[in-house]
């Protein structure tokens, strides 16, 4: 998984915790939904993690308010039909894929709405009188916004891993995001793994063992969410054991601990307003070197924010803020020194992209 892992970092920039995200849901057999603007690599990566597994079937489909059943799960045979039996032919089409992409998945009719959630949740289809076992491993969702509407609720309720995604932000990863081969470009001794040894990978991360002290851990942070007014049903709670697990394995670890906690801020929340409160809860408990770094990333965000769109006074304000984001960047030197964290490398980075925008903006200099 590690080989898979480095591969796709170099393949896709700044895309690192979606495919942690996409890897993690894979060993734990759930399902993900991945929320953002078009051209973020959304349905690309799963499908190049598909293209990874030899031997599973990938099934991809753009839903329209005028998507009907038959498009996802097959049409209905006629040779049945003259029977009196309404069964589909499912080759090719949604119950038969091991990995399953649904771009704009809430804008899913009702007709299939049903008929989704019970594959998720159960993994059969329902053809006729006949109920197939589907070899789904994990479905995953796109959509450029939050579900609209109660009706939805049950379907974003399916989906275990949560994630914002957006543009690459950094300049250099975006110069050779622009410089980089066509897609079709066949690459160099991409990683394979059969469909086999992804189940006894799924198998060994299952076994991985939750600490008593991790047990407490989450107790106390859902303890804590709750006084905020964040509350997850127990079925989410029990569910993201598995992920924790896949995420520890993943990481390479022996057995769950503090530190994996903090990927529960991919399952714990409903609205993006949310994640800001989950990750400090997580980092008090989990990280608190990690939900320090977090928060002096919101500090010199919105200094970075407030500075930048300034019409008049903009070198002197591009100073003192310049003064202020350089010393946020040294507390979290501090950090990175004291702790190797990738998280904190990553946000050290971050803020060093908004410390060079602000000084080339507001001061005309460019480093």
């Amino acid at each position: 998984m590690q080989h898979i892992k480095d591969y796709l970092n170099q393949k896709f920039y700044e895309r690192q915790e979606q495919i942690d995200a996409i890897l993690t849901s894979l060993l734990a057999r759930q399902h993900c939904i991945l929320i953002g603007p078009p051209g973020t690599a959304k349905s690309q990566v799963v499908r190049e993690i598909c293209n990874i597994i030899d031997g599973a079937t990938y099934f991809q489909w753009l839903l329209t308010k005028f998507t009907t059943p038959e498009e996802l799960f097959g049409p209905y045979s006629l040779q049945e039909l003259e029977k009196g039996n309404y069964k589909r032919i499912t080759s090719g089409k949604l119950p038969e894929a091991h990995i399953v992409f649904l771009d704009e998945v809430f804008k899913a009719s009702s007709a299939i709405l049903n008929t989704l959630l019970t594959a998720m949740q159960e993994r059969i289809f329902f053809n006729d009188s006949q109920t197939i076992q589907m070899p789904l491993i994990s479905l995953f969702g796109a959509s450029n916004e939050l579900p609209q509407g109660e009706e939805l609720g049950a379907l974003y309720d399916r989906f275990l891993v949560r994630l914002q995604v957006n543009y690459i932000s950094d300049d250099s990863a975006f110069a050779s995001l622009l410089t980089a081969p066509p897609p079709n470009n066949p690459p160099n001794n991409p990683p394979k793994i059969t469909l086999q040894e992804l189940q006894d990978l799924q198998a060994q991360a299952d076994s991985l063992p939750i600490p008593d002290t991790i047990i407490e851990s989450i107790i106390k942070i859902r303890r804590e969410l709750n006084k905020e007014g964040i509350i997850a049903s127990d079925r989410r709670w029990k569910q993201s054991l598995d992920v924790l697990k896949a995420y520890a394995f993943l990481d390479q670890k022996p057995e769950v601990d503090e530190e994996t906690l903090m990927f529960l801020q991919n399952c714990l929340w409903s609205s993006p307003e949310q994640r800001k409160t989950i990750v400090k809860v997580l980092g008090s408990v989990a990280a608190p070197h990690e939900a320090k770094a977090v928060e002096l990333y919101d500090m010199a965000t919105e200094i970075y924010q407030e500075v930048i769109n300034l019409d008049e006074g903009k070198e002197a304000a591009g100073i003192e803020a310049n003064k202020k984001i350089k010393n946020i960047l040294d507390h979290l030197s501090d950090l990175a020194h004291k702790h190797k964290s990738q998280k904190i490398q990553d946000i050290f980075q971050k803020v060093q992209v908004y410390q060079k925008e602000i000084i080339k903006v507001c001061l005309g200099v460019e480093i």
